[in-house]
This record gives structure tokens, C-alpha cells and sequence, in this order.
């Protein structure tokens, strides 16, 4: 009779630890996530498409360097991309992923990525010369993928024709900002003519510039009568007005 008893307590502790054994085990598998590196990727492509100043469609978003899972203990999880104080979204940086459980935090994680910008630049069309004055056939605009923020381009045809070239070109060559010059709307020793206007009265006059002027500058102009000299608004070509 006792080894009976002994044989049942025996089988019954037996059992109870198979149960728990495997009990704990699925509790365990339940709780365990594992988060795949393409799922770190896209976190992270997310958060940068959301919060770029680009436009969609013009941003390609590459990873270096792989990416591994990543094994979290947990029920509820939830992620937050966080990315670096002024962040330029071009060019290579560094996105950290990290998981939470409520407000608990579990595990994170650092991405490499590399963001290229698609952007229109003004290239020339044929051969220029130094000191051309530039007009619609001799620029086009083409589309270019740059990873670093780009400095002095010319996005826009209209903000290069009518200007002259410091420097002789050759085909296909991008024009920055600094490539080109404004020409003057008022040349130095040239006549230019001057409007004095106060209410409803209105003089014009001639005068020799002092020197050149581009559109809206301040320059000095001598008075052909009177041999004075003044400072006048430049408003248009060879064309100045008196500011009272």
C-alpha cells in the first residue's frame, strides 16, 4: 500500500512537471518576437518619407550595410524611428528603431541608410563662350540623383537666362550659381535716363552713370544740366528713377 502511494505521488510529480515544462515553454514562444532586418528597413523608409522635405517619387532610400533581426520578450510591442537633432534627409546618415512594451522600453536598434534626392539642374545645350549672354537655346534642364546637399544650383531656366557666363563651357555641363553674373541694366559711362516723380508731377532728365547697376540697386548718376551728382533706383534698362 505505501508503494503504491509512493509509485502515485511519484507519476503525479512526474506529470505536473511535464505540464509545466511545456506550459512555460509556450508562454515563453507566445512572448518571444523576432523583428526581421526588412522589417527594421521599413520602418525606417517610412519614417523618412513621412518627414522629408522632398517631394514623393524623388528619394531613393539604400542600406549599406545588413540589417539582422531582432528578438524581442514582449506582448504589445510598438516601434519609434528616431533620427539625428537636424536631420537633412540626404546623404548618409543613421535611424535608430526602438521597441517598446506600453511605455517600457524593450530593445533598439541603429540602421545605416544613405538617401540619394532626385533634382532638376540646368545644364548647357551646346559649347558657351565666356561671356555670353545666355537665352533658352542654350540651357536645358535634366534630372540628377545627388547624396549630399547640393550648393549654388540652378533649378530653373529662368533664373539663368539673360545672364552672362564667367567661364567657357562644353556640353552637358551643369551651371551653378556661381558659373554665371547678372549684366547690368545700367552700364557705367552710359546715358541712362532719369524720372523724378512727386505726386502728380513727373520730370525726366538724362544722365552719364557712375557706375554699373543691376535691377533695384541704389547707384550714383551725374545730371547732364546740372553736372550734380545723385543717387538713383535702377527700374529698368538704361532707366533709373529719383526715390524721395
Amino acid at each position: 500500500m505505501r508503494m503504491s502511494r509512493r509509485i502515485h505521488n511519484i507519476t503525479f510529480l512526474i506529470v505536473n512537471v511535464v505540464f509545466l515544462f511545456f506550459f512555460s515553454a509556450h508562454l515563453c514562444a507566445a512572448s518571444t518576437v523576432v523583428i526581421k532586418g526588412e522589417t527594421l528597413k521599413a520602418h525606417v523608409r517610412t519614417y523618412i518619407e513621412k518627414n522629408m522635405p522632398w517631394s514623393k517619387g524623388t528619394v531613393r532610400v539604400k542600406f549599406p550595410g545588413r540589417v539582422s533581426d531582432l528578438t524581442l520578450t514582449g506582448k504589445k510591442i510598438n516601434c519609434r524611428v528616431l533620427s539625428k537633432r537636424n536631420e537633412d534627409f540626404i546623404g548618409d546618415s543613421t535611424f535608430t528603431v526602438r521597441f517598446y512594451e506600453n511605455s517600457t522600453f524593450l530593445n533598439g536598434k541603429t540602421v545605416r541608410v544613405r538617401i540619394e534626392v532626385l533634382m532638376e539642374v540646368v545644364v548647357s545645350a551646346q559649347s558657351l563662350q565666356r561671356n555670353i549672354k545666355i537665352n533658352h537655346n542654350d540651357v536645358r534642364l535634366v534630372k540628377k540623383w545627388f547624396n549630399r546637399s547640393p550648393s549654388n544650383i540652378i533649378s530653373s531656366l529662368d533664373n539663368v537666362v539673360g545672364m552672362k557666363l564667367r567661364s567657357s563651357v562644353r556640353p552637358n555641363t551643369e551651371i551653378t550659381g556661381n558659373m554665371v553674373r547678372s549684366i547690368p541694366m545700367v552700364k557705367r559711362g552710359k546715358p541712362v535716363r532719369i524720372i523724378f516723380e512727386n505726386g502728380p508731377m513727373r520730370i525726366t532728365t538724362i544722365g552719364l552713370s557712375e557706375q554699373n547697376g543691376m535691377h533695384g540697386e541704389l547707384i550714383k548718376v551725374r545730371n547732364v544740366s546740372s553736372k550734380k551728382i545723385i543717387y538713383v533706383r535702377v527700374t529698368g534698362k538704361s532707366l533709373a528713377k529719383v526715390e524721395f
